[in-house]
């Protein structure tokens, strides 16, 4: 279905809701496409594909607010449920916050969003990817036991169109390759695991993710347990992703901030992380995976400087339409989600990269007398969104540092300790960034990480 049709869709369901007397009108129409292949015990087990379409329909009558998601492109659908939300709408009690739909402002697709053959990609494309990162790994030692993970695909239409005149659409193509390698030998089982994202399929390395997995795995057999305390610490991409993707979430939300939830909030115009730590948020970034040039309200998406050589201010924070008019002559900064993802009301930032080094890897090990190096994070959550202190265990590798060298595998261990300490000091960053979801950065060493707990594997 082209943008086009989707736009005419939601242009059309704006007017229903229009003629049967909603005051103001959104809808959204969206057309997704998803196909996976999974693998576990270095077989493929299953293949699934789904499209899935439908139109996400908001509306107001004398400030109350009503939302509806309808999984349909009909036009008998449609109809029923704009009446559906009209009724929703009608016992809602008034939204006082509540201020106006965004008025429309312009906009230009961003080009190489899209790509055919990712959109088309087939079974066979990716059970040949997903047979070379098994067969890579297998070949890399005879430790190795069992590959799994997921080669998926997709892409993604949408069009937004508001009773004020919005008039917007993007579509984005991506695909990601994910792997995890069990090794073996008597009395232990090593972990490893790596991943690509790319808006192509074509440019996912599935042997290049299998080796890395399978290398990490075996590297990781026989850990020792080391005790608690602060290290320094070297992060690998993915590692350093969701330590900043959680900074995202509890700091740079308006919907946190105007909560007195944000650790922005407290130290505005502060220098609270090292100088060398800067983090745009920009959908025109080449890099970027999803590059949309408008948010799910049809504004702009805003590129936005979250922190600027360890500093953090106002202008650091994502706005929606909502948000936005909570505060007096603020406006969106193009961060509405709801329409479109997981993440409910909450404005955020989506299209993050963190600034490059200098450094390698290889220097970070050699400038370390005695700490950690984590391949990534596990079951990561924030405890107190105000001093920015997250909680989550090491995962798939981690090894300690002695004198320059790596020296040995060890347990997992659990790290509780506020960002605002963490990233406070950091020495190093690497030159090569990789994207990881939606996030984009590359390695970097920390003077310390607090530990507060060690497991048994």
């Amino acid at each position: 279905m082209s943008t086009e049709r989707l736009l005419e869709i939601a242009e059309n369901t704006v007017k229903r809701a229009v003629k049967l007397k909603a005051d103001q009108a959104q809808a959204v129409s969206f057309l997704m496409d998803s196909a996976l292949t999974r693998f576990a015990n270095s077989q493929i087990h299953q293949n699934v594909a789904t499209k899935t379409g439908g139109v996400s329909i908001k509306v107001v009558v004398d400030k109350r607010v009503a939302v509806l998601r309808v999984n349909s492109l009909e036009k008998k659908q449609l109809e029923e449920a704009v009446r559906g939300v009209l009724k929703a709408a009608r016992v809602t009690p008034p939204n006082k916050d509540f201020k106006s739909l965004p008025e429309p402002a312009k906009w230009a697709p961003i080009k190489g969003t899209f790509d055919k053959k990712t959109a088309e990609c087939t079974p066979d494309f990716r059970a040949e990817g997903t047979k070379a990162a098994i067969d890579t790994a297998h070949s890399r030692s005879s430790l190795v036991k069992a590959v799994a993970g997921s080669f998926s695909t997709g892409s993604m239409a949408f069009a937004v169109a508001n009773s004020l005149g919005i008039s917007a659409w993007a579509t984005v193509t991506s695909a990601s390759f994910q792997a995890t390698v069990i090794s073996k030998t008597k009395g232990s089982q090593g972990y490893g695991s790596a991943e690509q994202y790319a808006r192509k399929a074509s440019e996912i390395r599935p042997a290049e993710v299998g080796s890395e997995a399978a290398e990490t795995s075996v590297k990781s057999l026989n850990p020792k347990k080391i005790p608690v305390g602060d290290y320094e610490v070297i992060l690998s991409p993915r590692a350093v992703a969701t330590l900043i993707d959680f900074l995202g979430y509890v700091g740079f939300s308006a919907t946190s901030f105007q909560d007195g939830q944000s650790f922005v909030k407290y130290n505005l115009n502060k220098q609270v992380f090292d100088e060398k730590l800067t983090v745009t948020d920009d959908p025109k970034n080449p890099k970027t995976l999803w590059s949309f040039p408008i948010d799910g309200e049809g504004v702009p998406k805003k590129k936005l400087e979250l922190i600027e050589k360890g500093r953090v201010s106002s202008r650091s924070i994502c706005y929606d339409s909502f948000t936005a008019g909570k505060e007096k002559e603020k406006k969106s900064t193009g961060h509405s989600l709801s329409s479109l993802f997981r993440y409910g009301e909450r404005p955020m930032p989506f299209n993050v990269a963190v600034s490059s080094g200098e450094a390698t890897v290889e220097e970070m090990i050699r400038e370390t007398k005695y700490g950690v190096l984590i391949s990534r994070f596990h079951y990561t959550n924030p405890t107190e969104p105000t001093k920015a202190i997250l909680t989550g265990l090491t995962r798939d590798g981690t090894f300690l540092i002695e004198n320059g060298e790596i020296s040995r595998p060890v347990m997992n261990m659990r790290y509780t300790d506020s960002m605002l300490s963490a990233l406070k000091e950091i020495p190093m960053i690497g030159k090569k960034a990789e994207t990881i979801d939606t996030t984009i950065t590359p390695p970097m060493k920390l003077t310390r990480l607090r530990f507060t707990g060690t497991t048994q594997y």
